[in-house]
């Protein structure tokens, strides 16, 4: 059995997030207890850390930049931090504090130097924040569901944000329903118009949704044992084809990776199970005793470093594989070499 390269012990709460910052060069956590951690990853070891860095559990973690990382706790807070690294030690300074709703789980969705979060979970209301501009503009994704009892708030659960010359929101909400916004910003206003929408084949709520935008294809995992893939074009989002079944339920978060091109899940049954762009089953990777919260993969850079004189150094940062990372409420960071672990 495929066993990890590395293994993280820096965290004594469960890990809920990881994230590879844009160079590779570093990897964020963050745990139940609001600890916030920066890895080294070319010598596999802390760089810096922010023991409250939230007064609760931190829930999301990504960043805009190499230097600049976003996090959200269950404080309601979305924290923005500037990252002074060395090559052995780094500091975090609290850069932006924004308000944001933690209480429903949905976490933040980031791309290029635009953050989306929620304001109120059950009205819709959320917000878009430009780092680089300080701007924030306030929208709409509201959504009502026909119940028994009449129609009722459709609270959105997971979101993925696409920047490309105009900026696309996609929302996957309480009712598994998916639907896709474009998001306008005009002087001090700003709307959100809806694109398309489609009912996930989910029995259970949904969990997370990852979009693989070149290749127009929705990915969702939730609660119950599917994992559902979605084609999506102007006219609308198409039907849930291929669905993989995983042996048990439940998926915190679903991942699509272009480099290797794998959807990575990371199950409540301690497995990550990983899957070709089309749903077929590469591989499990077993190795801890609790629920897995997240998964993230690093870019492969052949640029040197650019603070680094030491040719050792650099010949070992240009034999770095490309790692998974793999988070777990048993504590720990677990990292594997995806190239051996997507040809398994």
């Amino acid at each position: 059995m495929l066993q990890p390269d590395f293994v993280f012990r820096g965290h004594q709460a469960a890990v809920n997030c990881v994230h590879f910052l844009a160079n590779g060069r570093h990897l964020v956590s963050g745990d139940q207890d609001g600890l916030l951690i920066v890895w080294n990853m070319l010598l596999k070891r802390q760089l810096a850390s922010m023991p409250a860095a939230h007064q609760a559990a931190i829930l999301a973690v990504g960043s805009i930049d190499s230097t600049t990382i976003v996090t959200q706790g269950r404080d309601n807070r979305l924290n923005i931090w500037t990252l002074n690294a060395g090559e052995f030690t780094g500091a975090l300074q609290l850069a932006k504090s924004l308000a944001i709703e933690s209480l429903n789980f949905c976490k933040f969705a980031s791309c290029a130097q635009w953050i989306v979060g929620l304001v109120e979970g059950e009205s819709g209301c959320a917000f878009v924040y430009n780092v680089a501009q300080d701007t924030r503009h306030s929208f709409s994704i509201e959504r009502k569901s026909a119940t028994r009892m009449g129609d009722r708030e459709d609270s959105p659960m997971c979101m993925h944000l696409h920047a490309n010359g105009k900026l696309e929101l996609f929302v996957g909400y309480e009712s598994n329903t998916l639907q896709s916004f474009q998001l306008q910003i005009s002087g001090d206003s700003m709307t959100a118009s809806m694109l398309c929408s489609a009912k996930a084949p989910h029995t259970e709520p949904l969990m997370s949704l990852d979009v693989d935008r070149d290749a127009c294809r929705i990915y969702t995992c939730a609660a119950d044992r599917q994992v559902c893939s979605f084609a999506f074009d102007a006219t609308g989002i198409s039907e849930a084809r291929p669905v993989a079944v995983l042996a048990n339920p439940g998926g915190s978060q679903v991942r699509r990776f272009q480099a290797p091109p794998i959807v990575a899940v990371a199950g409540w049954d301690y497995a990550v199970h990983l899957f070709d762009s089309e749903l077929q089953r590469i591989q499990d990777l077993r190795f801890h005793r609790a629920a897995l919260t997240a998964v993230d993969v690093s870019t492969k850079s052949s640029e040197p470093l650019p603070d680094i004189a030491d040719d050792l150094v650099q010949q070992r940062w240009r034999a770095q594989p490309q790692w998974l990372a793999v988070a777990s409420r048993d504590t720990r960071i677990s990292l594997w070499n995806i190239q051996r672990a997507a040809q398994a």
